[in-house]
């Protein structure tokens, strides 16, 4: 039998969730002044993911308030990640301390005993963050990287290539992600997929596709050459074990980080599996790299196209360049239903699956190969919210 949780004051926190994280914050800030300027000005925008976050182990934490090792390890990696904010080690204990005073603000009609049970949760929590990220600092693994912006490369109206230099290596692996800001984003942070794998001077590019009323994500597509990106350190498991042929979707701009894969595995001394790359985007002209992606799939044999496109023809407004014309050896499909296509392609229960995309199409996609006999432990994902 599963012990009793700490969920009930999880499910308190998500009922007063903005109530709990302006207490926290104007107690975190009132006893660190320049925290503030970490986070987004607005107040609203600030923080979103602390409480779904915080609830996340309450729910898997039992009664006693000791959280599992599983949750502290799973925490401990945003103690590395939040490094980039300039936020030291020495802050998570005044920050426990106004999680601590929110928590018995916001929470009533449970057992004293229960509240302070999750208080000591979240101290742990905490103190494993603080306890990773001094860690890293004595490790001496930078906390962020300073990138200057090279080159910037309009694909299309909405699609822009930004490439980027650092002057030293960015450790990443193909199909990762990294939190991205700029000074004209204060407090925002983005995740972009670099295009590339990492090499050894630093050179990064991204993929970045505007988002109507989206402003960090225009402001992304229309940096200019000199400009200065921060990024932080990497996230995400969507990397190939190398064991199989490879089956890659790419729904929309989820063709970054397969195509830093596909890369990846071009400078490798060993001979490349099989893989199968499908390309989707919204409207033909939105296909953005295929001539890139074509031309490498003409030099090498291991490597083979598909070319999806959810509407047949391009509205006047999608200003697509010779990056993305079809060549007359390819055939463009055209459906809504990628992962319906995807099925009637080929048998791909032998394959290692990995879809990357925004979370609507990826999602369906991976929901049809399972339906259509595709193990679920074959297929790896990174689905994402589009950019704001």
């Amino acid at each position: 039998m599963l012990p009793e949780t700490l969920s009930a004051v999880a499910e308190q926190l998500r009922a007063h969730q903005e109530r709990f994280r302006d207490i926290t914050h104007d107690r975190f800030f009132a006893s660190i002044l320049e925290a503030r300027s970490i986070f987004p000005l607005a107040r609203d925008r600030t923080h979103l993911q602390l409480v779904p976050a915080l609830a996340d182990v309450l729910d898997r934490t039992p009664l006693t308030g000791e959280v599992p090792d599983h949750m502290l390890r799973h925490v401990a990696v945003h103690g590395v990640r939040h490094r980039r904010h300039a936020f030291p080690p020495e802050a998570y204990e005044p920050f426990a301390d106004a999680l601590g005073v929110a928590l018995h603000d916001v929470v009533t009609g449970i057992h004293p005993a229960t509240v302070d049970a999750a208080e000591r949760a979240l101290r742990q929590v905490c103190a494993r963050m603080a306890d990773a990220a001094r860690q890293e600092d004595l490790a001496g693994t930078p906390p962020a990287w300073l990138a200057n912006v090279v080159q910037v490369e309009r694909r299309s109206r909405r699609i822009s290539v930004v490439r980027l230099e650092t002057g030293m290596p960015v450790n990443y692996l193909a199909g990762q992600t990294l939190p991205v800001t700029a000074r004209y984003l204060p407090g925002v942070w983005r995740m972009l997929s670099p295009a590339l794998p990492s090499n050894d001077y630093g050179q990064l590019e991204f993929h970045v596709q505007a988002i109507e009323r989206g402003t960090a994500s225009q402001l992304l597509t229309t940096p200019r050459v000199g400009d200065h990106w921060t990024l932080g350190a990497p996230a995400g498991t969507l990397t190939p074990s190398g064991q199989h042929p490879l089956l890659l979707i790419a729904h929309r701009m989820g063709i970054a980080p397969l195509r830093a894969i596909v890369f990846d595995l071009l400078q490798r001394a060993e001979p490349a599996p099989e893989v199968h790359l499908v390309i989707s985007a919204e409207y033909p002209g939105e296909l953005h790299d295929l001539t890139a992606l074509h031309n490498v799939s003409r030099a090498v044999d291991w490597l083979s196209l598909t070319v999806v496109a959810e509407h047949q023809k391009d509205p006047w407004w999608v200003g697509a360049t010779e990056t993305s014309r079809v060549p007359e050896d390819l055939t463009l499909h055209v459906t809504q239903d990628l992962g319906a296509l995807v099925l009637e392609l080929g048998e791909w229960r032998d394959h290692e699956v990995l879809v990357a995309g925004p979370a609507r199409g990826v999602h369906e996609t991976v929901w049809s190969l399972f339906r259509g006999g595709v193990p679920a432990h074959r297929v790896n994902y990174e689905a994402w919210l589009e950019m704001s």
